[in-house]
């Protein structure tokens, strides 16, 4: 089954752009949206995997910053990537603060969205490079406190770290290889961790 992306732009134009990209790379769009009320309401009615929005959108419902917080609270493990033309490092750096998975550059090739969206999906956090050497000139990049681990994902971490394949944490612990891999991912996300290899180098460190 192709994953299921609902999408958020005010410009038709560009929604139509970016389902045939999404559709070229076996990404099923389960719904567009024009604005924040839209976005949401989408959100909670259909199931997805992740959700590209543009940060900037008129219409009824919040916008930039407060958009990408409404889905945060409503949604919180669900992916988030957002399209946006914003230069401002603040501005950047509080959006990955807030929890988004993925900042792609409006004015860049929508190439970059497929790849945007499968990091996203797969707990790790994608910048486009334009956006990452705004950030990186001012030494934000990824330069965050971690987020708190829950219980359960403090245990995941823990059973990593001891050698545990997620299939022997699973079996450990009861619950799903799924829902091991999410709790995982989750824990990599708030531990600002973008690759399987900087988890194991960060728990090596943990062991030392």
């Amino acid at each position: 089954m192709h994953p299921r992306i609902i999408i958020a732009d005010d410009h038709p134009v560009v929604l139509h752009g970016i389902r045939i990209v999404l559709e070229r790379h076996r990404l099923h769009v389960a719904g567009a949206a024009c604005d924040g009320a839209g976005l949401l309401q989408l959100v909670d009615e259909r199931r997805c995997h992740a959700v590209l929005t543009d940060l900037t959108m008129p219409g009824p419902g919040p916008d930039g910053p407060e958009l990408v917080a409404a889905l945060r609270e409503r949604h919180p493990q669900l992916p988030v990537v957002v399209l946006t033309g914003a230069r401002h490092p603040g501005l950047l750096d509080g959006l990955l603060r807030d929890g988004v998975h993925g900042l792609v550059d409006k004015a860049a090739d929508f190439a970059e969205l497929p790849q945007a969206l499968h990091a996203a999906m797969g707990g790790q956090v994608f910048v486009s490079q334009q956006l990452r050497r705004h950030l990186q000139s001012r030494d934000l990049m990824f330069q965050r406190e971690p987020s708190p681990l829950w219980a359960r994902e403090q245990e995941v971490m823990q059973l990593l770290a001891e050698g545990l394949s997620v299939n022997a944490i699973a079996d450990h612990s009861g619950r799903s290889a799924k829902t091991i891999s999410r709790q995982k991912a989750e824990a990599k996300r708030k531990l600002g961790l973008h690759s399987n290899q900087e988890l194991y180098e960060y728990l090596k460190r943990q062991r030392d």
